[in-house]
């Protein structure tokens, strides 16, 4: 599946998951794609999270200033000023598209964002990564994500990894739902 196609699975499972009323996290908003489509979907509110200026900006041309979208300048790893619960949080993990490459997610921050992020989800609640190896950086923070969500209990997550197995460096989806 092309990164294109993993994206587009995404938004469909994102779709069948939310409903109206809802709220979400866009943890690494980027240029504002996935952003957009969750905007689309009626929620009661959506928590908008970038490190670099540049992205929120994007993002906000992109979809707009809206008063159930809240912009935060600043790290994934805490979710400061997120209110309880949260029904679907979404990772496009790696590097700003045309901006910086040097500029990438860490594993520390997010298997930090991912240890608050379990907490926030509401029963049924779903977290979305769509995670890139085409950077060293993005190999090792696979490799400890993976790790770490091996470890969940299945008791209280279910965890499903989709991946292309015939292309090399091709990003994967990871989901995790709360039980």
């Amino acid at each position: 599946m092309s990164p294109l196609g993993f994206l587009t699975f995404a938004h469909k499972l994102w779709k069948e998951h939310l409903k109206p009323g809802d709220r979400a996290i866009d943890a690494t908003c980027g240029n504002g794609y996935d952003t957009l489509v969750l905007s689309k979907i009626g929620l009661s509110h959506l928590y908008v999270f970038d490190i670099q200026e540049n992205a929120i900006k994007e993002t906000k041309n992109r979809v707009g200033i809206k008063k159930n979208i809240s912009y935060h300048l600043g790290c994934h790893s805490t979710f400061s000023g997120v209110e309880k619960p949260v029904h679907l949080i979404v990772y496009n993990l790696g590097y700003l598209p045309g901006g910086d490459k040097s500029l990438t997610t860490c594993a520390e921050t997010t298997l930090k964002s991912l240890e608050n992020g379990l907490e926030l989800l509401t029963p049924e609640g779903l977290i979305s990564l769509t995670l890139y190896t085409g950077h060293n950086e993005g190999k090792r923070e696979e490799k400890a994500i993976l790790a770490q969500v091996a470890q969940l209990s299945p008791k209280k997550f279910q965890v499903s990894h989709h991946r292309t197995l015939n292309r090399s460096q091709a990003p994967s989806l990871l989901l995790i739902k709360k039980i």
